[in-house]
């Protein structure tokens, strides 16, 4: 393909993926499904839609299956990261490739409300387990609501769809020129801690409620050879609430010349923690 026939399709899709992101929102708004088009608290059987997934309408762990048979694993993990994102941007979703393990192909955690999903797929899963009936690649899923379980990782085998394959494939074997995410508002805390350093410091905003944090600045000045007074530290706090800048970037404007300064950042201690899958006992 041309350069041009590959910039094309990326235009398209880009512009597919806005109008889709665009009806989502504003159906969120209004608790509207921008799907099925009926209000998140309602159910009809003969139509499986996402939105049961938000338990808003009396879905039980025996429809799951009614939901996957007729959508994609990406399909699902879209939505599931739209929402989530409409409650608290980017820190609702732990895919930090850090916290995955090497044995892993999917393993990440999504919180909404009093809701977390967690998706889980081994490279055994992904392959199949040979010489069984579940010889077909799948993931593994489990649903938890204020803390207790509703669907358990074990419950299901999710087989993934053709479709899912080729783009977990291509990410895996391609993945120097084939990327696949979520779209702007399906980030999650991989993508946010993979922007520069010094962009996060100068362009995040202070929180005063540590549970609506993306990210955790650690800053130490060492000033040894022209030490700091108690004022000049109070003036950079000062400012660094005045200004909505934070004080890592403050401190770097005003004392560049002066002191060294390191500043650590971190996710969130909130972000929620991937839930484990634990080997099941033969």
């Amino acid at each position: 393909m041309s350069t041009e026939e590959i910039e094309e399709i990326n235009r398209l899709d880009h512009e597919q993926h806005h109008r889709q992101a665009e009806a989502f929102k504003e159906g969120y708004k209004k608790g509207i499904c921008y799907l099925c088009n009926k209000p998140f608290k309602t159910i009809s059987n003969d139509q499986p839609c996402l939105h049961w997934l938000l338990r808003q309408c009396k879905f039980k762990k025996k429809d799951f299956p009614k939901i996957y048979s007729q959508y994609s694993y990406v399909n699902i993990a879209a939505f599931i990261r739209w929402c989530a994102n409409q409650e608290r941007f980017l820190s609702n979703i732990n895919d930090l490739s850090d916290e995955k393990s090497n044995s892993k192909i999917i393993s990440y955690t999504v919180r909404w409300k009093n809701i977390e999903w967690t998706f889980d797929c081994s490279k055994n899963d992904f392959n199949g387990h040979t010489g069984t009936s579940i010889n077909y690649p799948h993931y593994h899923f489990q649903m938890t609501i204020d803390g207790r379980q509703f669907i358990n990782f074990n419950d299901f085998h999710v087989p993934f769809t053709d479709h899912d394959l080729f783009i977990l494939k291509n990410s895996i074997e391609q993945g120097s020129w084939f990327k696949h995410n979520f779209g702007s508002i399906g980030s999650g805390m991989q993508e946010a801690v993979s922007v520069e350093i010094d962009n996060i410091i100068e362009h995040t905003t202070p929180s005063s409620n540590e549970d609506e944090a993306t990210y955790q600045f650690s800053t130490m000045i060492d000033a040894s050879e022209n030490p700091l007074s108690s004022e000049e530290i109070n003036e950079i706090i000062q400012e660094s609430e005045r200004t909505g800048k934070s004080f890592a970037f403050i401190a770097q404007q005003k004392l560049k010349d002066r002191a060294k300064i390191k500043t650590i950042v971190s996710p969130a201690n909130s972000i929620p923690n991937i839930t484990p899958r634990t080997k099941h006992k033969r």
